[in-house]
């Protein structure tokens, strides 16, 4: 029969316990602290709410008093903050794509084309659609910047998105 060995080189189980004890003891101030840090900040977002909410008031009084109502103020002022939340969802989708390794970025990028998603259909690239759709009116002649802009433009967008490009400005 094969002998055991002791692990001369370890803790006794009490004294291992008290390892545990130590990283509990730990995890139970965390909780208290954190528990404390929630209480104060939800008490400072309560006072910052309260103070923008008596600004707003003030302002909405205000429209009214110049014949702006609440829902057309809040209607806009919604659309503003969702452009903001969009804009900034667009950009962290896109940061992802330029994290990228070269070969990847390129693939995803002829795949977002594919989709449609291209210039065109963006504000700027919208409004430089129908920019250089007014000059051309005007005159045939265009810098070779914007030239490029135009035929990569006309290049990715279907005869409707480009027709509709300058008629959305």
């Amino acid at each position: 029969m094969t002998k055991i060995h002791e692990r001369p080189n370890l803790p006794t189980p009490s004294e291992a316990g008290s390892f545990v004890e130590e990283i509990d003891r730990m995890e139970q101030e965390r909780e208290e602290r954190l528990r404390v840090l929630d209480a104060d900040y939800k008490v400072k977002k309560r006072a910052i709410q309260k103070e923008i909410d008596e600004g707003q008031k003030e302002i909405l009084e205000d429209a009214k008093n110049q014949g702006v109502t609440k829902g057309v103020i809040r209607a806009l002022v919604d659309q503003q903050k969702l452009k903001r939340k969009a804009a900034a969802m667009l950009e962290r989708a896109n940061s992802k794509v330029d994290e990228l390794e070269d070969d990847d970025r390129s693939y995803a990028v002829n795949i977002r084309t594919a989709l449609g998603e291209d210039f065109a259909s963006f504000g700027l690239g919208a409004a430089a659609v129908s920019r250089e759709d007014a000059e051309d009116e005007e005159d045939d002649e265009q810098d070779d910047t914007t030239a490029a802009v135009v035929n990569a433009v006309r290049a990715g967008a279907s005869k409707e998105e480009w027709d509709g490009a300058g008629a959305k400005h």
